[in-house]
């Protein structure tokens, strides 16, 4: 940026070269001497104006190849999220229906295809084979290669065009297995180095796009901050395969630009438009430019040329206008001096919006926290820009200039890391794109990106190495709330879609099975009337009964549906329980029960929940009503304890009843689930239904074991950090 002192003198020579000395003898020679200024000047306005447009349009170029790669982030992270939420197994039906339900052909041009890429043992090969083939029958994992860990494609859509590239195992080549394990360390979506795709017959320049996805614990913290703990929790890649071809296609058509494009990953060109069949070809183009952009762990160099168009539309006979008509115009020196001065004013207000303009670009380059800096391995010096400075918080006569004092500067904990980056670099063995974390000397802790290009004599060894760090401290925040917001929506999806499922179940027994009351009241009713006449006698007294009693037990059955049903709806009020006092209502509930079949119930001391008190009321009326109801020879005995840990609070029901066979103790959960006849034990089969619906919408678990009375202990656990949509305590 041009300081005000040198704005001030560049501007009074503009002044100074506006005038004239008023000697006669050289009017002449000063008037063909402005004539070629003006020349001059005029040609100098066209190039620049030129090369702002060049600019400007490479730059759009750019900006469209970048916010296309964006988008199709956008699309992997909301697959990475999906898998994270719904803990299934990943299957070929629903994942179909998932991509086909985003549109990609539609959403995102470009793009080949969307699938999933899970990382397995060895030894778990060929159990996982068996796993697949039961989806994709020919499923065969392929290449043979010495690595422990098999990356394999198992999902893909659409299958057709991409059905070779099922199964084809991401370790058996440098490019594909580096970016794999960037993606899974860095929890960052990754570009992979230039490859061929094993699904393109004409065999011309892709690369892959990963993004990882973990196993996360809900109820704890989703953020995984170290490496260790992202392997640890590593699941798979949600990949989508590309052909630059049809990204470049899907991106922008030749025919909407005037400039030519190649593009090249390193020393490998991806596309290439600088052939004389192209459009617009010129052999010898007017401008030119390179511009090397970050991509998803990878550095895309961009070449930029005019065409044909460009000059074309570029042309201007201005400066050679100016020429002729400033000669013609010598004699008129009066004329040729108000034009002068005329001429004057006009090029210091250009120059002022220029200075204003080279101003912003200033500003702009800063606001993008880019630093560059220039390593000597030889020597051991490092040298950084102003930037550079910035970025690592520190002054420049701090700095000695060493690789150690750099060193220095980076956070201890990602020190080895980056250490070896650089000697792998400088080795040969990889190029160098890390991130890692710095230390401020306030104490703050800053995320930067490291690219860097290293240069070696004959003899391969490195002599140079130049390279540019990024602030991704803001990109990370970003990347995290937008993941962590992916993930709720998806969770809601998947909350929604049980809830559907539910409610059809219930439309389904609600119009067949509580039909059958119904019928049987109107039957006896009319068996009825054909026995009364005109007095109740024979079997009229009976059939009265059993009128009644169907009433009362379609009345029961709809009362309990109907309390099933509207578990979801009631809005959730979540208090702090006294989990005792609400027990020791449901026993008080319960009295006449407990006082017909002589039994006994005990309520140790229980631990206060978060819960909604009214459903738990509900919840331990009916487990307690279940052990009693179902005892055995013996006058029934109940106890409830429980227990809290720093996760969760545990509660047990046991009682010395009849039990429940273990291969029935999770069908019993279900609507309408019994193991006896209704003859024997009394109930319609939704009480446990209904329990389970409770405990399902606090997000714990319920479950059945052994008692040590000998009967049924049921276990309720529930997490201690349920979300509350009212802070009141009870």
């Amino acid at each position: 940026m041009i300081n005000r002192a040198d704005q001030t003198d560049v501007r009074e020579r503009l002044r100074r070269r506006g005038t004239f000395q008023w000697f006669h003898a050289i009017v002449v020679l000063l008037s063909i001497g402005l004539t070629l200024f003006a020349w001059s000047y005029s040609r100098q306005q066209l190039e620049s104006k030129i090369q702002i447009q060049f600019d400007r349009e490479s730059d759009r170029i750019v900006g469209l190849v970048l916010e296309r790669m964006q988008k199709y982030e956008e699309a992997l992270l909301a697959a990475a999220a999906f898998l994270e939420v719904d803990e299934r197994p990943i299957e070929r039906d629903r994942w179909r229906h998932y991509v086909d339900q985003i549109d990609i052909a539609e959403r995102y041009p470009g793009i080949n295809g969307l699938g999933v890429v899970l990382a397995l043992p060895r030894e778990e090969r060929d159990e996982f084979i068996a796993r697949q083939r039961r989806m994709h029958p020919d499923f065969e994992i392929y290449p043979e290669h010495d690595e422990a860990t098999l990356w394999p494609i198992t999902q893909v859509v659409p299958e057709g065009p991409n059905a070779a590239a099922l199964g084809l195992d991401m370790a058996h080549e440098t490019n594909r297995r580096a970016a794999a394990h960037k993606a899974r360390d860095s929890g960052l979506s990754q570009v992979t180095g230039p490859i061929t795709l094993v699904q393109d017959e004409q065999r011309t320049p892709g690369f892959l796009f990963f993004t990882p996805f973990y196993s996360l614990d809900f109820a704890g913290d989703t953020k995984l901050q170290e490496v260790e703990e992202r392997r640890e929790r590593f699941q798979g890649l949600v990949y989508a395969p590309f052909l630059v071809r049809n990204l470049m296609r899907g991106t922008m058509e030749k025919q909407k630009r005037s400039l030519g494009l190649r593009i090249k990953d390193g020393g490998e060109i991806l596309f290439d438009e600088h052939v004389e069949s192209a459009p617009g070809y010129d052999p010898n183009p007017m401008l030119t430019k390179q511009v090397t952009v970050p991509i998803f762990g990878r550095l895309w160099t961009f070449d930029i040329w005019s065409d044909l168009s460009f000059r074309r539309n570029s042309s201007s006979s201005q400066p050679q206008t100016i020429l002729w008509a400033g000669l013609l115009i010598d004699s008129l020196l009066i004329g040729m001096f108000l034009s002068i001065s005329r001429a004057s004013r006009k090029s210091l207000k250009m120059a002022d919006a220029m200075t204003e303009n080279l101003q912003s670009v200033s500003l702009a380059t800063n606001a993008n926290r880019i630093g560059i800096w220039d390593f000597d391995p030889v020597t051991g010096q490092l040298g950084w820009d102003d930037a550079m400075f910035a970025l690592y918080g520190c002054q420049r006569e701090d700095f000695s200039g060493a690789f150690d004092a750099w060193n220095d500067c980076v956070h201890p904990d990602d020190r080895a890391q980056a250490n070896k980056a650089v000697e792998d670099a400088l080795r040969g063995d990889s190029d160098l794109d890390i991130l890692f974390r710095v230390i401020h000397p306030d104490g703050s802790i800053r995320y930067l990106g490291g690219q860097a290009v290293v240069f070696r004599n004959e003899e391969g060894e490195a002599i140079r190495m130049l390279g540019a760090n990024t602030d991704l401290t803001e990109r990370m925040k970003m990347l995290d709330e937008r993941k962590h917001h992916l993930r709720e929506i998806a969770r809601a999806n998947v909350e929604l879609q049980r809830s559907n499922d539910e409610l059809a179940q219930f439309a389904y027994v609600a119009s067949h099975d509580l039909q059958a009351p119904l019928r049987r009241i109107v039957s006896l009713s009319k068996l009825l009337h054909e026995e009364l006449g005109d007095s109740l006698t024979g079997d009229a007294d009976v059939f009265m009964n059993q009128i009644e009693s169907s009433a009362l037990s379609m009345r029961d059955l709809i009362l309990d549906l109907l309390s099933y049903s509207q578990i979801e709806s009631e809005k959730r009020i979540l208090v702090r329980c006294d989990v005792k006092e609400i027990v020791e209502s449901a026993i008080e509930n319960l009295s006449e029960v407990i006082a017909e079949c002589d039994g006994v119930v005990q309520c140790e001391a229980l631990p206060s929940v978060h819960a909604d008190s009214k459903q738990l009321m509900q919840l331990f009326q009916n487990l307690i009503g279940n052990s009693l109801k179902y005892r055995g020879d013996k006058p029934p005995r109940v106890r409830v304890s429980g227990k809290q840990s720093a996760i969760e609070t545990e509660y047990v029901v046991a009682d010395n009843g009849i039990g429940i066979a273990p291969e029935y103790r999770e069908r019993v959960f279900g609507v309408f689930k019994r193991l006896h006849a209704e003859s024997t034990y009394q109930g319609n089969g939704i009480g446990l239904a209904i329990c389970k619906r409770i405990i399902d919408r606090l997000g714990g678990r319920i479950w059945i074991d052994d008692s040590e009375f000998g009967g049924t202990a049921f276990h309720i656990s529930i997490p201690n950090n349920v979300d509350s949509d009212s802070p009141q305590t009870r």
